[in-house]
């Protein structure tokens, strides 16, 4: 069940700051904390555009390595 969302959110255009992605995932039942989301940006993990915000699916490799 949760590869399928996870595979839905990788083909994910969408664009946002931590807080929204955030919402996005709990829409999809995945609770990610928009501090996390930071958390990965200042570690490097992610990278934001020029405006500040992350791509969807730019988080889903994060969010497959937390599961295991």
């Amino acid at each position: 069940m949760a590869d399928r969302l996870l595979d839905k959110l990788s083909k994910s255009e969408k664009k946002g700051t931590p807080k929204q992605l955030s919402r996005e995932c709990a829409k999809a039942g995945i609770r990610l904390p928009a501090a996390t989301i930071r958390t990965w940006i200042h570690q490097k993990r992610l990278t934001t555009d020029q405006h500040g915000h992350v791509t969807l699916s730019g988080i889903v490799p994060l969010l497959r390595r937390r599961a295991h």
